[in-house]
């Protein structure tokens, strides 16, 4: 990110993709579309809990003060793309960079990058991720295609979550997800599905679901918060499991309208 609103402050950014600021601790990605700031109140909770079980203080960007977010996004000058807001002792960081385009199916690979432990549960999304990024490298030299996310396990072999988002599969009419004890994040669009997929739902630990009627893959910054899987290979490319990605349309769907009921315009 090439600038930044720091402490409500255009400034320099990072020059290296991926890299946060020194001292970085806790952050959230948030997609702004048409102007339009998408689940920012699930965002700031989630950032918020983090920030208190570490002694931080929210700034006004992350307490939800929304004259300061306009502000910073007249400072940013844009009006579409994937907000990054970073928390640390004593600064707030807010960056704006493109929205790429998203596959509308995709297909999972199982890596050998096994998800390490949280600091505490549920897991904070802090920083630095080398966790996470150490997963997207082994997918990116598997050479994995943009429609392809790497799939983490933790040190007993339970399916955790994505490199860059949650899962999700229904089997027998339930609605399974990885249990927190996985070191999984509580995904914001996961919690949402969870409310609002009028199926029973259920924390698992689990191996790949090989039964699953259908799997979701939710990141916030999806269209609709999430996209269908078709299918699921092992870290040396076999196919595991395949379904028909029509099977997730209503649950995508339903979760899509409950994502359009809980945007804030900033246009």
């Amino acid at each position: 990110m090439s600038r930044v609103c720091r402490n409500g402050v255009l400034a320099a950014g990072d020059a290296t993709p991926g890299s946060f600021p020194d001292g970085a601790a806790f952050f959230e990605t948030i997609a702004l579309r048409a102007g339009t700031a998408e689940c920012l109140d699930d965002h700031l909770a989630r950032l918020r809990g983090g920030l208190s079980r570490a002694g931080l203080a929210p700034g006004p960007l992350a307490a939800g003060d929304l004259a300061a977010w306009r502000s910073a996004l007249r400072l940013l000058g844009g009006a579409d793309g994937v907000l990054r807001l970073v928390v640390g002792p004593g600064f707030e960081e807010l960056g704006l960079r493109a929205l790429l385009p998203s596959p509308e199916v995709f297909r999972l690979r199982s890596l050998r990058t096994v998800r390490d432990a949280p600091e505490w549960l549920p897991r904070p999304k802090s920083a630095p991720w080398a966790n996470s990024l150490a997963a997207a490298v082994e997918l990116r030299a598997s050479g994995a295609g943009a429609g392809v996310e790497g799939v983490q396990f933790d040190a007993r072999g339970f399916v955790s979550e994505g490199s860059r988002s949650s899962l999700a599969w229904v089997e027998g009419g339930v609605l399974h997800v990885p249990a927190e004890t996985t070191g999984r994040l509580p995904g914001t669009a996961l919690g949402q599905l969870i409310r609002c997929a009028g199926l029973p739902a259920r924390e698992v630990e689990s191996g790949v679901p090989l039964r699953a009627d259908a799997v979701l893959l939710l990141r916030s910054t999806l269209p609709g918060g999430a996209s269908a899987v078709a299918g699921w290979d092992d870290a040396d490319g076999r196919p595991l499991w395949s379904g028909d990605p029509a099977a997730a349309r209503p649950l995508l769907a339903a979760l899509a309208a409950w994502r359009a009921q809980r945007c804030i315009s900033f246009a």
